[in-house]
């Protein structure tokens, strides 16, 4: 049978008489509370009032409880230990599991991946878990903690909220051996993009490129495009962030061609509590985006 909640009276007047039995005074529990005196006072003889019965009285600046009192404050003190117990459970359980990231597999493999050692380094107690994957994953139903997703335009995930981490421009690079002082013109130079794809199509345009002239290689799985782009086959497209250290390297060069637009990157949760771990991590990857920037 559930609680008859309308029957118990309020939560305050029994937190206030519970820390007064416990406690031996009025002002103890008062300070506990960060209330008035006057309140805990109050509080406590409304519950009288409610109950129909004595439960405390007053002996110089202590409180002396009834037989009633003594009885319900053992009920509530174990009924509240109770509650405390569960919470801290919970808690001990919920600091134990990692915090799941879905995330594409570039921003894994480029961004997040590399620098996890100066996360642990900062936080060795909190466990992160990451599914790199090209699709978009739910989030909610498989119970992920968050996802790292792109947006050009302004987002629009329901039941999701959306907290902005980097915004990027879309840059074109290649291997030394294709970008140098002496490279062909943009447009004689093989490019790597999924023909077909609206958007991939669509930023080559927006480089001012003639996807029909171009010589295109692909093999069919996208993220290897950047791979390609390593090896000399090609040039790619790609938001800066994810070539950053390349680029800084000299492993990968970035075509002289302005940049069309920028993405911006977002950590995308659960419209609700974020678990303090997953807010922890998400608070460190903002940071560090914005130090690498």
């Amino acid at each position: 049978m559930g609680l008859d909640w309308k029957a118990l009276p309020s939560l305050a007047s029994l937190r206030a008489f519970e820390l007064t039995a416990r406690s031996g005074n009025f002002a103890s529990a008062a300070r506990e509370l960060n209330v008035t005196h006057a309140a805990i006072a109050h509080r406590v003889r409304s519950l009288e009032a409610d109950l129909g019965v004595a439960l405390a009285r007053r002996s110089g600046r202590s409180v002396v409880l009834t037989e009633a009192g003594v009885r319900l404050a053992q009920h509530l003190t174990e009924g509240f230990g109770t509650i405390a117990a569960g919470i801290s459970e919970l808690r001990t359980d919920q600091g134990k599991s990692p915090v799941q990231i879905a995330a594409t597999v570039y921003i894994s493999q480029a961004v997040v991946i590399p620098r996890l050692h100066e996360f642990w380094q900062l936080h060795p107690e909190i466990q992160v878990s990451i599914l790199p994957s090209q699709d978009v994953v739910d989030i909610v139903s498989l119970g992920f903690d968050l996802a790292i997703r792109a947006a050009i335009d302004e987002p629009n995930w329901p039941g999701l909220a959306a907290e902005p981490l980097i915004e990027s421009e879309i840059i074109a690079v290649g291997a030394p051996s294709l970008v140098n002082d002496n490279m062909a013109a943009p447009d004689q130079l093989p490019w790597i993009w999924s023909a077909g794809v609206k958007f991939e199509e669509e930023t080559m345009k927006a480089f001012g490129l003639d996807t029909q002239r171009l010589k295109n290689v692909d093999i069919g799985v996208p993220f290897l495009q950047l791979s390609l782009a390593r090896q000399g086959l090609g040039i790619s497209f790609t938001p800066e962030v994810l070539v950053r250290d390349e680029l800084a390297s000299g492993d990968l060069c970035r075509v002289p061609l302005p940049s069309p637009f920028s993405v911006t990157y977002y950590a995308v949760t659960p419209v609700g509590p974020v678990r303090p771990q997953a807010q922890t991590f998400i608070t460190w990857l903002k940071k560090t985006l914005a130090k690498h920037a």
